[in-house]
């Protein structure tokens, strides 16, 4: 339905789009959700579990309104441009040659990306970010501003698209929005469009793709202004297409003049509501009712009021003229009332058909005895808002927990806009909330100070003296308007099980309890548990509400620090616009090992005695706990952070048989040899991970799919062919094979590749499954595991006190007849603790994942020349590594990913399957691996009796089996495997 309006004309050429083989008509630069919308088609995407998803956000961030358009996959509707004969599906590619993933961008031109050196960079062209563009350029500075958007404006403004005209602007809010777009270009700014935000890996690094291509940023200066996104509200349904944020229906509305449906109810909290009801109903639309969840105001909130009305009049006036309005029209204002469940017509449904809402009590929970059922197409949800500090975070800007309904993470500014890193400012609702009027004339300060440490003159300090008696009066409106409505707090505890908590992973409330429940109560177990916060929105829909959930569960605050780490990108990205060939190098690059844990419990633990102490609670530390309980024995390990969150649960979950290129030839450690003795143990590990699944009583996600390391060049199967007879030698199968059977096995690999060794053995599994059902597994035969509990000191008990050892740690002591070193990256430093030397070096290397993917290839693929690891996930997506170098930040204690690093790594893969050119990276990680010589730690240390070490590079495929090695060792004196090539004493 397109709404009319006396000052609007329809002002693009009627054109013609087809959607799923229907054939819409629709309006030159309109979007395809505007097209869609007009058209009354709300389904979207599939879901893995059958479901269709519409639009949702209408800005770009929750990704749920995916569409393939003229064979490019994941295109968001609501940003996508319509044209003349577009087609457009609701399925993504097969993958197939008939039907394949088309390239999403054009491939990269040159040796390196296109590199830009302004004096300021602004990100985000809403209030915010056009008022520092606009201060910073009339002082003379060089200001580029990019913005995901089609048109300038952002959240607030949403000007009118180029699909209609109007020859002046509508209502104030239109004519202030082009006002500030018109005075920034004509301060000099260059504002660029369309442009997506990779992310900031350096105040002067900061990677877009514009046109198409890989653009780095080099700015002297930064201003982050990435405005907010609407905040979830979950319920049963609420996932329905229909359902959408006020946001996204104010974008129909505003800036595409299209009703969002026909008969339309919206709930939330705040006044932008009443503005789209009012918009709404004077198109056209049946509003059928208006659910405010605040109070209705009273006389009692006179100062509140007398503020609010003093700091904006205008403002005030809009809200009483909105509620006349629609007192006129009919429409029911409810107040202290909200959303209970969204309903279609059965099962699957494609569209929302009813609205079930109820009153609420002064607690918020819902009166369900007096609920409501009206019918309804379409659903607004306005309930406030979330700042998008993405990239502020990934640079490591200072964050603080702000407790306002879900709750969120603000960045820390001063008024300014500086933050704590020099040189760059954030400003507007992506710092944190107060208003357009708030982030406008933050912006402007942002700009002057940008400007001033940049050396350019004030040539206008009345504008910085009116911005800070702006910003005065702004935050006292805001102040004054959250009081008038102030809403009860979220009852997550009113939420069904049912209801879907994680949207884009399809997580639901009742998954997450009994998580919580099991004792995986922290945002990082939930994620490597449920993959909550995985998704292509990348936790922005579900992370909040999870930490609430989390804090009222378990009684215990919930603190900056303890959020999901951020995340490269920014925002899904076309991975073929980061495709560029790097030099090659050998091995992995050895680097510090420090620290990261980030305990949840810090208070003081009763003494532990126990017969067996394992000091590291990884995927090793599991598998020992499990073997030795089995055998009866009395264990108890310990990890001075979470279990499974460092290197174990980082793991891409490769299972190798066959050497690595960089382990065979002149790239390997020690000549090779290490490597080589290794190889027996790979495929005896396997098959113990396959008892393990079958003891846990679990699924693992194992496949052994077999192997495949490919060769583009007759040198690289020379190469192939030389390994390959070495790993004969140790029983490892293999076979080489040429050009017309890889094609066989793998036919979406690259036509130039020329052949490959093939290694039936191997395989991949899933890392987030398998530690921690071991671990559940060993703590139900009586191991136990205290998290949070650093071991600072071992020293040997006397013989009078029967032997053993003594453990500090500062929560505890601990006696223990035996102690296994399992610390991983980190075993050289237990090591050090009893005097000895394991000379363990960490690795730091990041992975890349792409979203979800047809089937396009089973086998775990390598490379012979380059640095690569490639499989598919089984929920699609290709999980892309080979010990590319990530980077540690030590200012933060964290590692984090290179951009050279991604660069390299995804060109190497599009070099092996180019239809990753038609996928979108999700999210890059970086990890911590072990890099010892290419074998193993293992066994008693000579001189330390009951001290042994278990550590081991390529950890997650030889972990079940250097477990069983050590607990053999410690049991019996022995083990099948001769261990003589894995024991500490090689090194001296």
């Amino acid at each position: 339905m397109r709404l009319e309006h006396p000052s609007v004309r329809r002002d693009g050429a009627l054109i013609e789009i087809t959607y799923d083989g229907e054939r819409i008509p629709a309006l030159a630069g309109e979007t395809v959700a505007a097209a869609l919308a007009a058209h009354g088609v709300a389904a979207y995407r599939h879901t893995r579990d059958g479901g269709r998803r519409g639009l949702y956000c209408g800005m770009g961030a929750c990704f749920e309104c995916l569409v393939t358009v003229d064979g490019k996959a994941s295109q968001r509707a609501c940003l996508t441009k319509v044209a003349e004969g577009q087609v457009v599906r609701s399925q993504p590619p097969a993958g197939t040659a008939a039907d394949p993933l088309a390239p999403l961008v054009p491939p990269p031109q040159g040796a390196a990306p296109e590199e830009r050196t302004p004096d300021l960079l602004v990100l985000g062209a809403g209030p915010a970010g056009l008022a520092a563009a606009e201060a910073a350029a009339r002082r003379g500075a060089d200001v580029v501003v990019l913005d995901e958007r089609p048109q300038s404006g952002g959240q607030y403004f949403k000007p009118l698209a180029p699909s209609h005209r109007a020859d002046r602007p509508t209502d104030r809010q239109f004519r202030a929005g082009r006002a500030l777009v018109d005075a920034a270009r004509l301060a000099g700014a260059t504002i660029v469009q369309e442009a997506t935000v990779w992310g900031a890996h350096a105040p002067d690094e900061v990677v877009a793709v514009v046109a198409g291509r890989e653009t780095v940023y080099r700015p002297r200066r930064l201003v982050i202004a990435s405005g907010a996104y609407e905040r979830p509200a979950p319920f049963a349904g609420w996932t329905l297409p229909g359902v959408m944020t006020t946001g996204a229906g104010q974008t129909l509305a505003r800036a595409y003049r299209v009703a969002p449906g026909r008969r339309v109810v919206i709930a939330g909290n705040g006044p932008l509501n009443l503005q789209l009801a009012c918009e709404l109903v004077e198109g056209g639309v049946t509003v059928a009712a208006v659910l405010e969840s605040a109070p209705r105001p009273s006389p009692a909130q006179w100062r509140a009021l007398w503020t609010a009305v003093r700091s904006a009049p205008s403002l005030i006036g809009d809200g009483a003229r909105y509620l006349l309005r629609l007192r006129r029209a009919g429409v029911p204002v409810l107040w202290s009332h909200g959303i209970v469940a969204a309903e279609g017509a059965a099962e699957g449904t494609e569209r929302l058909e009813r609205v079930r809402y109820a009153p609420l009590g002064a607690d918020g929970a819902p009166r369900l005895g007096e609920s409501v059922t009206v019918a309804a197409d379409a659903l607004c949800l306005g309930y406030g808002f979330i700042p998008s500090t993405e990239i502020a975070r990934a640079l490591g800007c200072a964050h603080r927990l702000v407790d306002r309904h879900l709750g969120y993470l603000a960045t820390e500014t001063a008024e300014d806009g500086a933050t704590s890193l020099p040189g760059v400012f954030a400003v507007g609702d992506g710092v944190d909330l107060g208003g357009s009027k708030v982030a406008q004339a933050r912006g402007t300060l942002a700009g002057i100070a940008a400007a001033t440490q940049l050396g350019f003159a004030d040539t206008d300090p009345e504008q910085g003296r009116r911005a800070r008696t702006d910003l005065r009066r702004a935050e006292g409106f805001q102040a004054a308007l959250w009081s008038i409505y102030q809403a009860p707090p979220p009852r997550l505890d009113a939420v069904p099980d049912e209801a879907m908590l994680c949207r884009c992973e399809e997580v639901t409330f009742g998954q997450v309890r009994a998580e919580i429940a099991a004792g995986h109560d922290s945002l990082a177990a939930l994620k490597r548990n449920t993959r909550l916060g995985m998704g292509r929105c990348q936790g922005r829909y579900c992370s909040a509400t999870a930490a609430l959930l989390l804090e009222q569960a378990t009684g215990r605050p919930r603190a900056a620090d303890q959020y999901l780490a951020p995340r490269l990108p920014a925002k899904p990205t076309p991975a073929g616009a980061f495709a560029f060939e790097k030099p090659e190098w050998g091995g992995h690059q050895r680097a510090i090992t420090p620290n990261l844990a980030r305990p949840l419990e810090d208070g003081p633990l009763p003494d532990q005695e126990a017969e067996i102490l394992i000091v590291g609670g990884g995927v090793v530390g599991a598998c020992l706990a499990y073997y030795l309980t089995q055998a009866g024995r009395d264990v108890l390990v310990v990890e001075r952070g979470d279990t499974n969150l460092q290197a174990s649960g980082a793991n891409a979950g490769s299972l190798h048989v066959q050497l690595l290129s960089f382990d065979f030839g002149a790239k390997a450690e020690a000549g090779g040899g290490p490597a080589a003795a290794t190889l027996a143990l790979g495929p005896r590990s396997i098959a113990l991970w396959r008892d393990l699944e079958r003891a846990c009583g679990a699924d693992f996600e194992l496949a052994v799919t077999g192997g495949l390391m490919v060769a583009d060049s007759p040198a690289g199967m020379d190469f192939l062919r030389a390994k390959a007879a070495l790993e004969r030698r140790y029983g490892v199968e293999n076979a080489i094979i040429d050009a017309a059977e890889l094609r066989r096995l793998a036919p979406a690999l690259s036509e130039e590749l020329v052949g490959a060794e093939y290694a039936p053995q191997e395989g991949k599994i899933n890392p987030l499954r398998a530690t921690y059902a071991v671990l559940e597994q060993a703590r139900r035969q009586g191991a136990r595991f205290l998290r949070g509990v650093n071991v600072t000191g071992i020293a040997a008990a006397p013989a009078v006190e029967g032997g053993g050892w003594r453990v500090e740690t500062p929560r505890c002591r601990i006696r223990a007849k035996q102690i296994i070193n399992a610390s991983g990256p980190w075993a050289r430093e237990t090591g050090r603790l009893v005097g000895i030397d394991v000379p363990v070096h960490s690795a730091p290397l990041q992975m890349i994942v792409t979203e979800p993917a047809p089937k396009l290839v089973s086998q775990l693929v390598a490379h012979a020349d380059r640095h690569l690891s490639l499989k598919q996930a089984v929920t699609g997506g290709l999980i892309i590594g080979g010990a590319w170098t990530a980077v540690f930040d030590p200012a933060r204690r964290f590692n984090t990913v290179s951009r050279s690093s991604i660069e390299g790594n995804l060109w190497v893969a599009r070099h092996v399957l180019p239809q990753i050119a038609g996928l979108h990276v999700v999210r890059a990680w970086a990890a911590m691996n072990i890099n010892i010589d290419g074998a193993p730690i293992i066994g008693p240390v000579p001189g330390l009796p009951g001290f042994f070490n278990t550590v081991t590079s390529n950890g997650y495929t030889l972990a079940p089996v250097v477990a069983r090695m050590t607990a053999d060792l410690l049991l019996d004196g022995r083990t099948d495997i001769d261990p003589t090539p894995f024991l500490l004493d090689r090194f001296r």
